[in-house]
Formats: C-alpha cells, sequence, structure tokens
C-alpha cells in the first residue's frame, strides 16, 4: 500500500473507504431519519501503540506501528477527520456533523436526526442488537447502502467493529 501521511491524531488510513447510508424513526420525534456510517474495506490499516517484538535475545517496545487489517470494519466515535474527508461527507449527508455529546464528555462526528435536529448517538447505532449498523438479518442488512469512495482516508475513531455480520449482504451502489 503507498504510504499515506496520515493526520497527527488518525489510528486508521486506507486507500479508499465506504460510506453507508440507511435510515431509522428518530428516537425523539419518531419521525423517519438518513443516517451515514464510515467503513473501512479489507486492507485498511489499523495504528498500534507500544507493539513487543522480538529483538535479539528480549523484547523491544515499538511505538505506534500500523497494521494490515484484512477484514470490512465500521468506525464509530469518529473525533478527527481531514478537511477533505469531511467535505464529501457533508456533500452526501449535512446531518452528520461534528458534534458534542453529553453522553461521552466529548466531540464526535454525529448522525442528527433530520427533522428535529437532535444528535443521535452511535452507541444505539452501532453496539446495541440491531442498531442501524447492527442488522440482525440478511433483510435488514439489504437497507445498508455501501457508496465506494476511491480516495485516501485517515481519522481517528475510538470505536472500531470489525467483520459486521451480514455485511456481505448490504447493498453497494
Amino acid at each position: 500500500m503507498p504510504e499515506i501521511k496520515p493526520a497527527p491524531d488518525a489510528n486508521i488510513r486506507a486507500q479508499s473507504y465506504l460510506i453507508a447510508r440507511t435510515s431509522v424513526r428518530c428516537w425523539h420525534c419518531g419521525l423517519p431519519t438518513r443516517l451515514l456510517a464510515l467503513a473501512m474495506p479489507p486492507s485498511h490499516e489499523t495504528l498500534h501503540g507500544d507493539t513487543q517484538t522480538g529483538a535479539g535475545n528480549g523484547w523491544e517496545s515499538v511505538s505506534d506501528e500500523w497494521q494490515r487489517a484484512n477484514v470490512n470494519a465500521f468506525l464509530f466515535y469518529v473525533e478527527c477527520l481531514p478537511t477533505r474527508v469531511e467535505s464529501r461527507l457533508q456533500q452526501f449527508w449535512r446531518f452528520f456533523c461534528l458534534a458534542h455529546s453529553p453522553a461521552t464528555l466529548n466531540s464526535y462526528w454525529a448522525n442528527h436526526c433530520e427533522h428535529c435536529g437532535i444528535l443521535i448517538g452511535d452507541h444505539e447505532l452501532h453496539c446495541e442488537p440491531e442498531g442501524a449498523f447492527v442488522p440482525s438479518s440478511e433483510a435488514a442488512a439489504a437497507d445498508i447502502q455501501l457508496v465506494q469512495i476511491p480516495e485516501p482516508f485517515e481519522a481517528s475513531a475510538a470505536g472500531y467493529a470489525i467483520e459486521p455480520e451480514f455485511f456481505a449482504f448490504m447493498r453497494h451502489g
């Protein structure tokens, strides 16, 4: 993979990425609202700090080592994106934006209801059974559309779900 110069706080990078799109009913107003998520194709890389490697007769600590991940993955609690990726995401959906979450006491790129503007937290979308990006069946997965973006990507993300169940049944479009 050609070298991508990562953003200073990046912990994931790739030569391309996917934008996942679906919709749910807003927990606040009850109206259907569209959502976005970021997904990584196989061959993306993740940053691992303080890795132990064998060196001579002992172990040596190697900090900040990029490792190839040959799996699909969803990112969530994304804290930092380069400006060009931010611009691309805004072209797809202006209600996916950087916001402060009282639940996490942090800011991250989050979905907001297109009707009432309330933040729709990543925990419910990515960590709960039957969350919007955690489908429980092939039919539910088919409601998620994946759009390939053939541009370099780097980000700082606190959430990383490898090989999401039913990923193969999500629609490419």
